[in-house]
């Protein structure tokens, strides 16, 4: 009995024992994961600074000019950099009559040589996270842009909405040289007439590298590229630009670019120019100007919001397009005569409206279709709905595009006439 009772509390200690180890192992196991958790956080705030780069050690370049050199097989790089202590809202000694940038022009047969190549030039590295904006010479585009497609998308430091514009007869250094009055960093004063022009005019577009890059990888679509000039003489504009109430030149975005295999084809200009976003939905907002009945004043019609829809179709076993454009408006000023109350005039109205919109569009793609270059992505839409036909016809579709048939539709809703029916002119 008494042996029994003895077992019986061997076997209750050892429990006890196996229980206490347990409980310690627990224990011990809550203090690991309580260090390695502490270790875990304190590692997040102390990873931040290991490759950092000082103000003062790199140079920010906004923009990037690219120009052929006469008769080498080599380019003109410039880089518009930005000086901090001139920029900057509080000047400090360094203040007074100096430029909030400079420019770095150098040599090179690629962007990467002529990066390493200005470090002669400049005590900086250049520094291209904030670069923005690239101006192409149209001669460089003409010659084709493959050549700096690589860099753009391998780069890191590249990034993908930076904005591409081509400077129409003129060289990239020139439109990079010339001061803005009102944004202290000419680059950045460009990019936003180039997005104002867009959004309130229509009669250019914007593209960035991306839109670029995606048209090129897109069977069956080339990409368009805005355009910029300048207006006055460049020469004079350099040195005092910015301290005439008048400027002696002024840079403005201008028509768009057509492309056929990375090459400048031709340009859209104008009312063409808009027709390209008007087959493209892109029109935000836009005035279209119709006649009177009289012939000699003018309507002002403000277009509000647009639409496009593209659909390919099949007649006669060969590829057609229609264009269906659908557009709200409102009567922005008259300069004649008009009951704007009578829905009669309204329709007149509209339908002026639509056969200006019609025109224009049937205007860009007549010549983008001289120049083959479909910027319109008619192909891709070919390829979307009719895939076997696309392959008979995709290896020559440049041929195919400029013949084939194009049919635009416009829908336009006036919405509203403002706050007057009558005109004072009708009084």
């Amino acid at each position: 009995m008494l042996t029994t009772n003895h077992k019986k509390e061997n076997s209750i200690t050892e429990v006890l024992s196996i229980g206490k180890e347990l409980i310690d192992m627990k224990l011990n196991w809550l203090k690991v994961m309580s260090i390695f958790l502490c270790f875990l956080f304190v590692i997040v705030f102390l990873t931040g600074c290991w490759n950092q780069k000082e103000l003062g050690d790199i140079a920010m370049v906004t923009s990037v000019g690219v120009d052929k050199v006469p008769d080498k097989d080599t380019y003109l790089f410039t880089f518009q950099i930005i000086i901090p202590r001139q920029v900057s809202s509080v000047q400090g000694g360094g203040g007074g009559e100096q430029a909030p940038v400079t420019i770095i022009s150098q040599k090179g047969k690629t962007l990467f040589e002529a990066v390493r190549g200005a470090s002669q030039k400049i005590p900086s590295q250049l520094f291209f996270p904030h670069t923005r904006l690239f101006v192409f010479s149209e001669d460089v585009a003409k010659d084709g842009l493959k050549d700096f497609w690589d860099i753009f998308e391998r780069d890191h430091e590249m990034r993908p909405l930076t904005t591409i514009l081509i400077a129409k007869g003129m060289e990239a250094k020139t439109v990079l040289s010339i001061m803005t009055p009102i944004e202290k960093i000419p680059s950045n004063g460009l990019l936003e007439k180039s997005k104002m022009t867009e959004k309130r005019s229509a009669f250019t577009i914007r593209a960035d590298i991306d839109d670029i890059i995606k048209a090129i990888g897109t069977e069956g679509k080339e990409p368009f590229i805005g355009g910029v000039k300048v207006m006055g003489s460049p020469q004079a504009a350099q040195a005092d630009n910015i301290k005439q109430i008048e400027p002696k030149a002024v840079i403005a975005t201008d028509a768009i670019a057509l492309f056929r295999g990375g090459k400048l084809q031709g340009w859209l200009k104008d009312r063409s120019a808009r027709g390209l976003l008007w087959v493209l939905g892109k029109v935000k907002t836009t005035v279209v100007n119709v006649k009177c009945k009289n012939k000699e004043d003018r309507i002002s019609v403000e277009i509000i919001r647009s639409k496009a829809q593209i659909h390919s179709q099949m007649k006669n076993g060969r590829p057609r397009i229609q264009v269906m454009i659908r557009t709200e408006a409102s009567v922005g000023e008259t300069g004649c005569f008009i009951d704007l109350a009578d829905p009669h005039e309204i329709t007149r109205i509209q339908e002026k409206v639509e056969k200006r919109i019609k025109k224009e569009a049937e205007a860009a793609i007549r010549v983008a279709q001289n120049h083959q270059s479909d910027v319109f992505g008619f192909g891709a839409a070919i390829h979307r709905s009719h895939p076997e036909q696309w392959k008979k016809w995709g290896k020559d579709w440049k041929n195919h595009f400029s013949e084939m048939e194009v049919e635009v539709k416009a829908d336009v809703s006036i919405r509203r006439s403002g706050l007057r029916n009558q005109p004072l002119k009708n009084k």
